[in-house]
């Protein structure tokens, strides 16, 4: 069994003047909503063994305020800053590739990607729907999916919704 834990970065500032995109920062709310996720995966015991993280500032810092309890591996993955749901789904299967023994990977990246991929994955029949996935992948949402093969051969409309959380959860 493997795990995939799809997190979307937390809310961050518009950019000013002249600002790229890719430097645009975590608002307070954004600081707030990661803590939030990173108590939460502590509390179920989630973990992951392998995090691919978008290079923006945003993305490292929702990281980096998720507080992850080591050892994990982290990598940093430019496919999830500039391409699709196809190049975040070859980053699964390539992460499970490059670490065989690894069960499980955390991708911090962006939407409308994170939303499509979580979608595409998800066996609706089987998995519970939940109603923040359900409307829109929210900033700070993490769904956690479920599957039965290792991660290397991950294909879409296999996985269980394992859990989903959202900051909007705790009236953030």
């Amino acid at each position: 069994m493997s795990q995939v834990f799809l997190l979307r970065h937390a809310k961050a500032v518009w950019p000013s003047p002249g600002q790229k995109d890719f430097d645009r920062a975590l608002d307070v709310t954004g600081i707030e909503a990661a803590k939030v996720v990173g108590e939460e995966l502590r509390r179920s015991g989630l973990r992951p063994e392998i995090v691919l993280c978008s290079p923006a500032i945003r993305a490292r810092q929702t990281l980096e305020y998720l507080a992850l309890q080591p050892p994990f591996v982290l990598e940093d993955a430019e496919k999830l800053y500039s391409a699709g749901p196809d190049a975040y789904l070859l980053s699964i299967r390539m992460s499970g590739l490059e670490h065989e023994t690894a069960n499980s990977v955390m991708l911090v990246g962006h939407n409308p990607m994170m939303e499509e991929l979580a979608i595409a994955l998800i066996d609706h029949e089987n998995s519970p729907a939940h109603p923040d996935l359900v409307s829109g992948f929210p900033t700070a949402g993490l769904a956690v999916i479920n599957f039965d093969t290792p991660l290397a051969e991950i294909r879409p409309g296999t996985g269980v919704l394992q859990a989903f959380f959202s900051p909007a959860e705790h009236h953030l």
